[in-house]
């Protein structure tokens, strides 16, 4: 078998894995939401990208990062088969956009980036599209047989809120390859 061969099943088996998270997660969302039906999961595909260039045309509380979902999925696409990546949709409007990576032994599932859409047009708000994400992340991880959940480079602000959603906080030890984290423990 080529090396070519080989990583396009690996993206194939690993894509059929995060369908599998997205349907486990959206048939749970009746659990916590009534309007449960407007609320559509997927991945970052190009309709997804295309929907988060106009965030940065919406008037936003808060700076934009200085970055493009289209080449951050595409650079991660290409370097991380197995990767996590989840949008996050109400009816037609964008409201959320995450990836992630398991660890090399797939005993940690790393949630890198979460992001909501500006809240102005946001029908979910962050206080939904992140436990979404994490149930999402929850469910990837789970098919992986990861035992613990990350949430990499928190923003300053949102780590007692992620604190409330039972995840632990571990500070930086200012070296370049440990960051800021929260994680939890998986069942």
């Amino acid at each position: 078998m080529s090396f070519q061969h080989g990583l396009k099943e690996a993206h194939a088996r690993y894509e059929q894995f995060r369908r599998i998270s997205r349907d486990v997660t959206a048939e749970s969302l009746s659990d916590y939401y009534q309007d449960y039906s407007n609320i559509r999961l997927g991945g970052i595909d190009d309709l997804a990208i295309e929907a988060s260039e106009a965030w940065c045309d919406m008037e936003c509380s808060r700076p934009r990062a200085d970055w493009s979902w289209k080449e951050a999925a595409q650079a991660y696409r290409k370097s991380y088969p197995k990767r996590f990546e989840l949008s996050i949709w109400y009816n037609d409007k964008l409201c959320g956009l995450s990836y992630g990576r398991p660890s090399f032994g797939k005993s940690r599932v790393r949630v890198e980036l979460i992001e909501g859409a500006p809240r102005v047009g946001n029908p979910l708000g962050p206080r939904r599209v992140v436990p979404i994400t994490i149930m999402n992340a929850t469910a990837y991880a789970g098919i992986l047989g990861a035992r613990e959940l990350r949430i990499m480079r928190p923003a300053k602000p949102l780590i007692g809120y992620y604190e409330s959603l039972d995840f632990k906080y571990v500070p930086s030890t200012g070296e370049e390859h440990f960051p800021d984290y929260l994680y939890k423990v998986l069942r």
